[in-house]
């Protein structure tokens, strides 16, 4: 079956308790797709504009933020087009010591967030498709090119919502290696 479209990853906690820092007047790189709260982005070093990140795949898997949504607090939501690249964002930044959750896959596949998983680092897949920008999973076949470590499963702390067996769904909680948040990336 293939992977559905739950698949936003979300900050689940933070180290120290403190809320996470949250970067207003962020500008977007120009037509970076119809995006979803919670849309992976890297801050590109040449521009310093935001620009979606892309599939854990060797070629420079940076994750620095994510999207939190428009500055505009007017503006139609959600969003029905590419923001422009004058639009002004809102931008989570990602702290390497926070927990996130994160829907689990295997190639495409929903897949089970098993015990056998804890301790493992495994990449992201970042979808491009057009009405799902965005969504974002723990590709659990994804193990040569990887950014995320797995450090519990919801299926430990909320049994009467999660298994750790079933196939669907599964969700993971992961923290981002520092290597793929604290590099630069060129923009695009």
């Amino acid at each position: 079956m293939a992977a559905t479209v739950r698949k936003n990853i979300w900050l689940y906690r933070t180290s120290d308790g403190v809320a996470p820092e949250i970067r207003s007047n962020q500008t977007l790189v120009a037509t970076p797709g119809i995006l979803i709260p919670n849309t992976p982005l890297f801050l590109g070093s040449t521009t310093g504009h935001w620009e979606t990140a892309d599939t854990c795949d060797g070629t420079g898997d940076i994750f620095h933020g994510l999207f939190v949504g428009l500055q505009d607090s007017t503006a139609t939501w959600p969003l029905a087009a590419d923001p422009a690249a004058t639009q002004e964002i809102r931008v989570l930044i990602i702290d390497p010591d926070d927990t996130y959750a994160i829907f689990c896959e295997n190639s495409g596949t929903d897949a089970a967030a098993t015990q056998a998983i804890i301790g493992n680092d495994y990449g992201m897949t970042v979808s491009t498709t057009t009405g799902a920008v965005g969504y974002t999973t723990l590709d659990l076949n994804a193990t040569t090119y990887t950014c995320a470590r797995v450090v519990q499963v919801m299926g430990n702390i909320e049994p009467s919502k999660f298994d750790l067996t079933t196939t669907t769904n599964g969700v993971a909680l992961v923290r981002f290696m520092a290597a793929h948040v604290n590099e630069e990336k060129a923009n695009t």
